[in-house]
């Protein structure tokens, strides 16, 4: 979408050099228009994919008290899809950085600001952009596209943890466990998985690649100029994470020694970072399948933020007690009790009460689509739905 994103937009800047990447965002944000349109247009699968395939465009900048050089090294501009987490797609953003930095600069040292605020490298990337650029009852913000990032390697806020990709991966692992026991009462699905699956949801997880100088852009929006373009020495070379998997990839084509004319599902090659996540989760979701039985999903793994650092997470059930579908607002109501306490006080006063706005994938939900619905089309790799709830006003005010 163009700068002046509309709700439903997943991000695209006005004239920066993006590809399709972001097309399918506009499809779904298009679809969800409401619950019954969405339920009634497009599949879980089909908007999962569309989810997938959303990404942010993002430039880098090293803080200016941080250079240790005559000149300030050129901007990092890079694609980072919403789905994954900050350290498992900046390697070659600390690469790019570190010559320029303070002499006792570590890569495991670097962390990044947006506006003077340090992100949270625990929070999945397009949650942090969703929490950071929304406004007043709307999803981001054009101005913030593309998305403005300063990278540090001193001065590390206390309570800022630092995050390597071990500890990304770690992260994930360990959420992947919890929302699994949410969903079945144990983790053992998990646990199961292989070693290649388990290589492979994390490769489809480090798939950010560099914007390169000559890319179509797509068309500027009515209401103001594109941003100029980057010269093309502030754009970086090929991506060497894109060449790992791509031979990767070519290795996987190739027949295993000893399983000639023998190919699995899974030994397929996969062309995109959403075919790899999907072979790798098809073995998990089976065996979460297997231990649900009959019985049907305990609980929705749901996580809903108003900032950074205050997020609720508690179980959700698919199903209220009358047998009806747990919707957006059941789960929400559960989980931020006070924010819609004060819009149902309002409304039975005669007033006009104002519940928080859903963003879910950078799109504005209904409040009445079926959480479990939204869970299997929207929700991210660990296996929780993410849910950025903007505030009413009025109850910011009051904190």
């Amino acid at each position: 979408p163009g700068g002046s994103r509309a709700p439903g937009s997943l991000g695209g800047p006005r004239g920066v050099p993006v590809t399709c990447q972001c097309e399918p965002a506009r499809d779904l944000a298009a679809k969800k228009s409401s619950p019954s349109q969405m339920e009634g247009q497009m599949e879980a699968a089909e908007a999962r994919e569309l989810a997938w395939a959303g990404c942010i465009p993002a430039v880098f900048s090293l803080a200016q008290d941080e250079v240790t050089t005559l000149e300030p090294p050129p901007c990092y501009h890079a694609n980072l899809p919403r789905q994954s987490w900050l350290p498992l797609v900046t390697g070659e953003v600390v690469e790019h950085f570190l010559p320029f930095a303070p002499p006792m600069a570590r890569a495991s040292s670097m962390w990044m600001q947006c506006r003077g605020e340090p992100l949270r490298w625990q929070v999945p990337v397009g949650v942090l952009f969703d929490l950071l650029t929304s406004g007043d009852d709307q999803p981001g913000n054009g101005d913030m596209l593309p998305w403005q990032l300063t990278v540090r390697f001193q001065a590390r806020p206390t309570d800022q943890l630092r995050g390597s990709v071990d500890d990304a991966k770690a992260l994930v692992r360990s959420a992947l466990k919890e929302s699994a026991f949410l969903r079945c009462g144990s983790a053992q699905p998990v646990m199961d998985l292989s070693p290649l699956d388990d290589a492979r949801i994390f490769e489809a997880l480090c798939s950010a690649s560099p914007i390169e100088a000559g890319s179509p852009a797509p068309a500027p929006s009515s209401g103001g100029s594109p941003p100029p373009l980057p010269p093309p020495s502030c754009l970086p070379p090929a991506s060497p994470v894109s060449s790992q998997a791509a031979a990767g990839q070519a290795a996987s084509q190739q027949t295993p020694a000893g399983k000639q004319g023998q190919p699995s599902a899974s030994d397929a090659p996969a062309s995109s970072p959403y075919e790899v996540y999907c072979q790798a989760r098809t073995p998990l979701e089976a065996s979460l399948l297997r231990s649900l039985g009959s019985r049907g999903e305990r609980a929705v793994p749901t996580r809903a933020f108003v900032a950074q650092r205050e997020w609720r997470q508690l179980p959700v059930a698919p199903l209220l007690p009358s047998g009806d579908p747990t919707t957006l607002a059941d789960a929400l109501a559960l989980l931020l009790p006070r924010a819609f306490a004060a819009a149902s006080d309002a409304e039975g006063s005669g007033g006009e009460g104002q519940r928080p706005t859903a963003i879910v994938q950078g799109v504005v939900v209904e409040l009445n689509t079926p959480v479990s619905w939204l869970y299997e089309a929207c929700s991210h790799p660990d296996g929780f739905l993410y849910v950025v709830c903007l505030m009413p006003q009025s109850q910011r005010t009051r904190g």
